[in-house]
Order: C-alpha cells, then structure tokens, then sequence
C-alpha cells in the first residue's frame, strides 16, 4: 500500500513503480524514470554547457514555429494552415521524448513533422499552380478530395514529393539530397536499434533485473535527436518563406525573428546550431523584402 501522501501523486507511485517517472536506477547515475532523466540532463547542461543548445535553442525554435503558426492558421486559407499545427505539437512532443531519455521515439515524431512539411508544401504548391491557371469548381474539389484523402490515410511517397518539389524550383539539387538525407536518417528509427536498457529494482523483488520501461540519458544521442530537429526547423521556415512570407511581418513573426530565431543562430551560436547557415540566409532575406 502507497504512503498516504502517495495515494493522489500518481507520478510518484510507490506501487506501481514502472509508471513512477522520479524512480532512479541503482545501475547508473544516469538512468532511470522519465522525470528523474529530464533531472539528469539539467545536472548535466550545468556541467557542459554546450548541451543548453539541445535545450535553449531548440525551445527557441519551438516557440518561433508557435508564432508564425499562428497567423497562418488564423487565414483558413491553406494547405499548411492545419499541417503546421500538428507539426509544432510534433516538435513538441519530440522534445519531450528527447529530454526523457526516450531517443527513437523522439526521432520518430520528428520524422512525423518532417512528412507533414513536405506533404503540406506538396499539395500547397499544387494549389498555387492551379489557381494561376484560373481553375473550375471541379478541379479545386479534386485536389481537395486528395488532400483529404492524404489527412485520413497518411499515405505518401516522400522521396518523389521532394523529387517534384524540386522540379517546380521549390529548392535547389544540393537541397534535394539533403532533404532526402535527412529522411533517410530520421527512417532508420523507425525500427527497433541496439538501446540501452538499465536495471531497476521492481515491486516484491530483492534483486535488480533489466526494465524495459525505464530510460537513460545518453549525450551522443541526444545531439543527434537535436542537429535533427534544428534541420527539420530550418525546413520549416524555408517553407513558410516559400508560401505565407506574410507570417513573418506580423507581429508575432517578429517576435520570433528578434527574440527566438536570431540570438541562436549568432552570437557565438553558429558552430552549434545545425542549419544556422540556411536560416540565417532565411532570415536575411525575409527581412530585405520587408
């Protein structure tokens, strides 16, 4: 029976002590439960603070992608309106699983996001090249019924939308193998690696066996979780330059540019951000054309 100041802190349960997300492991200093990893990283961030890129830049990131969402969303008058609120829910998400030890999986969502982008510019270009060819009510509806079909199915050849990407100009060659690098890598997650599994002691026993449940902070993989996401987020801007540029002259792109965006990819920040290079040069040219 849990101590009564256990009963209602189901976080911390005393009997069911796989879902008790404080619970260290004995093995190793640095795994455990999910809140007592995401504990773990902070020590850690305090001990090497190159890690705070992992943390700080990629939350400054997550909130850009917030702010120049939003006024998209609040159009209802595209393609990635919808896409892009799930892809920063994904970013989020990802984030979480990285801080707690959980690296496939956070590599998983971020594939995830990485989909909807290109999904969402696919079809959004698509629209774009349609309504210059001034369209019929039934050619609108057809790509509509496609993109609905995609929304239920989640079905769609990557690799060739990118490949189609390129041909309209979207990006050039270089980015194409890039982008597909990216995927390729990001895919492999998508089965079962070698990962490390600590030990743990479980209920009513009096020896420590491997649980599965359990988690560990690892740095090489989460700077690999992290120089992915910041690729992925880099693609997400070159998108939202490419289709709604106006997101970036309201007040809440600003924002995003002066508070969240520009203090990560300068500063001392370049050599750390993966990307900085392509963002920057984002960045650079949406504030020209303003």
């Amino acid at each position: 029976m849990a101590k009564k100041e256990d009963l209602f802190d189901c976080l911390r349960c005393n009997e069911i002590g796989c879902f008790n997300l404080f619970k260290k492991s004995e093995d190793s200093c640095d795994a455990g439960h999910e809140l007592q990893v995401y504990s773990v990283l902070g020590k850690k961030i305090e001990e090497k603070s190159d890690l705070s890129t992992c943390v700080c830049a990629n939350g400054r990131f997550l909130t850009a992608s917030c702010f120049l969402t939003v006024p998209i969303f609040e159009q209802k008058r595209s393609y990635l309106s919808e896409i892009l609120i799930q892809v920063t829910r994904d970013f989020k998400a990802s984030m979480f699983l990285a801080f707690s030890g959980h690296y496939r999986q956070a590599n998983q969502v971020l594939r995830c996001a990485f989909e909807s982008i290109i999904s969402g510019a696919y079809f959004q270009s698509d629209l774009i090249a349609l309504e210059k060819a001034k369209p019929s009510k039934e050619e609108l509806d057809r790509l509509q019924k496609r993109f609905d079909r995609w929304k239920k199915d989640g079905r769609v050849n990557i690799g060739k939308s990118i490949e189609v990407l390129r041909r309209i100009g979207f990006l050039e060659m270089r980015e194409e193998k890039e982008w597909k690098k990216l995927y390729s890598l990001l895919s492999k997650f998508v089965h079962t690696p070698k990962e490390f599994t600590p030990h743990m002691k479980h209920e009513e026993e009096d020896k420590m066996r491997v649980c599965p449940a359990a988690t560990c902070f690892i740095e090489r993989q989460l700077i690999e979780w992290s120089e992915g996401f910041q690729q992925v987020f880099a693609i997400l801007l070159k998108t939202i330059e490419e289709f709604h540029p106006e997101a970036f002259r309201t007040r809440s792109g600003k924002v995003a540019i002066t508070t969240c965006i520009l203090p990560f990819i300068r500063g001392g920040y370049e050599d750390k951000v993966r990307g900085a290079k392509e963002i920057q040069s984002i960045i650079s040219r949406v504030q020209e054309s303003n």
